[in-house]
């Protein structure tokens, strides 16, 4: 049973290494940031990470965050789509007869 155990955590472990390997092969910026924002928040969830490297790791997540977001806002930009989504409302007043 303990066998099955380490395996399976094993087998996890390699998983999400692998997302991250596949990612930066990707050559997306966006898609590497994200698996290692995931792979980051799952091991601070786990409680994986040493007391001496979770405050690195905990400021490391944040800028990830907001790389992420950078790179989502500039490319809405571009997006005709997002940029209708993001105009003001213009009030239309009632016609008058």
């Amino acid at each position: 049973m303990v066998a099955r155990t380490s395996k399976t955590t094993r087998s996890k472990s390699a998983s999400k290494s692998h997302r991250v390997s596949n990612a930066a092969a990707s050559g997306d910026r966006r898609r590497l940031l994200v698996a290692m924002r995931n792979l980051i928040a799952e091991k601070l969830d786990e409680g994986s990470i040493s007391s001496r490297d979770l405050a690195s790791l905990t400021k490391r997540l944040a800028d990830m965050s907001a790389e992420i977001e950078a790179i989502d806002k500039a490319s809405n930009e571009h997006d005709p789509a997002m940029q209708a989504l993001d105009t003001e409302d213009i009030r239309l007043d009632e016609h008058e007869d």
